[in-house]
Parts: structure tokens; sequence; C-alpha cells
């Protein structure tokens, strides 16, 4: 079926464009749905929250993980109540009353759990890639971020008129 949507839209630049926009929401759809099925102990979205927190620098609060996340400080907080109750994180205070992620070491235990799976999962995910052209697509996913940071300053800026 989306070999038929690639088809059709392998015109023109512009259609291109419009094919890789709406796929993006569709693959995340999909990758979340599989996902969920894949870990049932925590949903995509909580191990999402889970694996930028990690890369998050310090002070690892609810406003700068939602920033790597790319969504609101609320969004941020309900994922990481869930996960909390599950026992995965804690959310001490940190200075001028911000509230910080810390991952405990349930984390790890369950890393090591799913480790075979995830990884099986990415070479499922990626087996019709070779080493360059998983170069060349992260190098792309770069250059998306970059437009993606354009959008959300136009954005702004269109709010203020």
């Amino acid at each position: 079926m989306w070999s038929e949507v690639f088809e059709k839209f392998d015109c023109d630049t512009m259609h291109r464009m419009q094919a890789i926009f709406s796929s993006i929401f569709v693959l995340q759809n999909r990758m979340q749905t599989a996902g969920d099925k894949i870990q049932t102990q925590i949903s995509m979205k909580q191990w999402l929250l889970i694996a930028m927190t990690e890369s998050c620098p310090e002070p690892r609060t609810l406003t700068n993980i939602g920033n790597l996340m790319g969504c609101s400080r609320q969004n941020v907080k309900k994922l990481a109540l869930s996960l909390e109750k599950k026992g995965f994180v804690t959310m001490p205070l940190g200075s001028n009353n911000s509230v910080r992620i810390e991952l405990t070491e349930k984390v790890n235990e369950y890393a090591q759990e799913i480790g075979l799976q995830q990884m099986q999962t990415l070479k499922m995910l990626f087996a019709d890639f070779n080493e360059e052209e998983i170069k060349q697509l992260f190098r792309l996913y770069e250059k998306l971020f970059i437009g993606i940071e354009r959008v959300e300053k136009y954005a702004e800026e269109s709010k203020q008129l």
C-alpha cells in the first residue's frame, strides 16, 4: 500500500516533501503501536521520556526534558508521574522549585530485561539499510531538526502578529 503512495508522490519535489511530511506521522504512530506491543511494562512515550532523561544535560527538569522531547512540561509531568508510580523515576524538587526527574535502578534492570528485544527491533527496522545509508539518514534527520527549529520560530513569530 505505501509503495503505491510513494509511487504516486514521486513526481516532483513538492509532492515528495508532502509524502515525507505525512509519513513522519504515520511512522511515529506505527512505531508507537508496535513498540507498545513489544514492551508492555511501559509505553513507548514513557520509554522516550526515559531515553530523553538519560540524554538531557543537568538540570534534568520537566522543562528541559520537554524541550528535548518537543512537548510541554505538563505532558512530561503526566508521563513522569506514571513512571514514578511504576518505580522508574523520582521527581524531587530542584532549585527555584523546579521539578527534576531522576532515573531509578529499575531503569537499568528494565534495560537489561528488554535489551535483546530492543536490539532485535532495531535490526528489523533497519534491515534494508547498509551502514552508509544509515549514516546518510542520520545526517538527513539532523537537517530535518534544523528545519523544524525554523518552523517553530516561524510559528512563534506568527503568533505575535
